[in-house]
Formats: structure tokens, C-alpha cells, sequence
């Protein structure tokens, strides 16, 4: 795998990722990270801010996929841009965790596209026998 952390994906008028980590809370840094680096250049962001999370869900899927969804969430409201996040506490049903960023600046941050929303299609999210997680999202955009 050499170390990679996410890949983007092909899809027609939607936007997807396959994700990597060696452990849950990995998976799902990664995830918002590849998130991050879909909607804007993250370089061009400083942590002056920073956004306390808590989702839940009945599934490892459903919970991915609300945690992606509350960063897209907490972006459009908080108009705010996203370039890290810490999990606190992580199990199969529920996540507690702190995104950090800045406020939204056109003049500053390099925008690529917006994300409305996670889709539930071709949604995925295993533990390989190796141990490493794997998981894919598509976006519609």
C-alpha cells in the first residue's frame, strides 16, 4: 500500500474515495482528511479554530457516512474550511471528535468543488485479514 492513506475515485457526476488506516480512528482521520483535500487546498489553511463533533449511528457504515456528512454539516454553517481533526473516542457506534480549521476566506483558500452530501452508494467499510481498514465513499457533488 506504500503508505497511502486514500485514493479518489471515478464517478459519474459524483465524487468518490476508497480510504486506508491501520485502525478505526485511522479510517476515519483519513476520510475526513480526503475530504478535506476533495473540497480545498488545505495548505492555504490555519488552525484558528477548532469544532467539537459528536455522531452516531447503528452501523461502522452509517457512522462514516455521519461523520462525513457533520464536516460537510459544520462547513456550510459554520462557513468554515477544515485541514485536520482529532478523534476522541471512537467505538462501531459512536464518535466524538474535534475538526480544526479557519474561517472561510475566497481571497485566502483555493476551493476545488462543494460537497453536498455522502451518498450511501457503493458505500463500504471492513477490516481486512491483514488488520487494516478499508472503507469507500461517494459524494454527490
Amino acid at each position: 500500500m506504500d503508505n497511502q492513506t486514500f485514493e479518489y475515485l471515478e464517478h459519474t457526476a459524483d465524487a468518490g474515495m476508497r480510504v486506508w488506516g491501520d485502525s478505526l480512528e485511522s479510517l476515519f482521520t483519513n476520510a475526513a482528511l480526503g475530504l478535506f483535500e476533495m473540497m480545498v487546498v488545505i495548505g492555504s489553511i490555519d488552525n484558528t479554530i477548532s469544532i467539537d463533533i459528536e455522531v452516531s449511528a447503528d452501523s461502522i457504515e452509517m457512522l462514516l457516512v455521519a461523520w462525513l456528512d457533520e464536516l460537510i454539516y459544520q462547513h456550510e454553517v459554520e462557513e468554515v474550511f477544515f485541514n485536520n481533526t482529532e478523534i476522541l473516542c471512537i467505538n462501531s457506534e459512536k464518535l466524538s471528535a474535534r475538526a480544526y480549521g479557519e474561517p472561510t476566506n475566497f481571497d485566502k483558500h483555493i476551493v476545488y468543488t462543494e460537497i453536498k452530501a455522502v451518498t450511501l452508494h457503493q458505500l463500504y467499510v471492513y477490516k481486512k485479514e491483514s488488520g487494516l481498514w478499508e472503507a469507500q465513499v461517494i459524494f454527490d457533488l
